[in-house]
This record gives structure tokens, sequence and C-alpha cells, in this order.
């Protein structure tokens, strides 16, 4: 396989919130959308190992999804950030 047909880096995108303009929810008035680059290295020898760390520290595995309504409503498998001395440390 020709490594130079790949990239050097990788890009995620993702958004939160409502682009709607016509109806602005006023609990959650925001929309956010939000662009990384990382270059590969980097990216799969420090991103990946710290998040999975993070995770395993609050969930105990890595196969959690960090959704931010999820996180902001404090369900699902945030619950645990109804416990103020734990929210503090995970945000």
């Amino acid at each position: 396989m020709d490594r130079e047909k790949f990239s050097d880096f990788v890009f995620y995108a993702d958004e939160s919130g409502d682009h709607s303009l016509m109806s602005i929810d006023r609990g959650y008035p925001i929309f956010c959308l939000a662009v990384c680059a990382f270059d590969k290295r980097t990216y799969s020898r420090s991103i990946v190992p710290k998040f999975q760390a993070f995770k395993f520290r609050y969930f105990g595995h890595d196969a959690v999804i960090l959704h931010e309504r999820d996180i902001r409503k404090q369900i699902n498998d945030f619950k645990i950030l109804i416990d103020k001395r734990i929210e503090e440390r995970f945000h």
C-alpha cells in the first residue's frame, strides 16, 4: 500500500445546539460547530491514550461516548456527575 496516498492528519467535526434561527430554544440558545485537526502520530500516541485513561478513570471502560447533552443533563453514563466533587474533577 502506498503511504503517500494518505494524509498525515485526521479531522473531526461536531456540532451542538440548534442551527435554526426561526425558533430559538430559550433553554439552550446555542449553536456550536467545532473542528479539530490532529497529526496522526500525535493523535495515536498521545491523544487517544489520554482519552482512554480519562474514560477508564470515570467509567471503568473506554466504550462510553462523550455526548455533550448527556454530560450537561447528567443522564445515562453521566449520572455520576450528580456528585459535585466528581463533576468538578471531571470538568
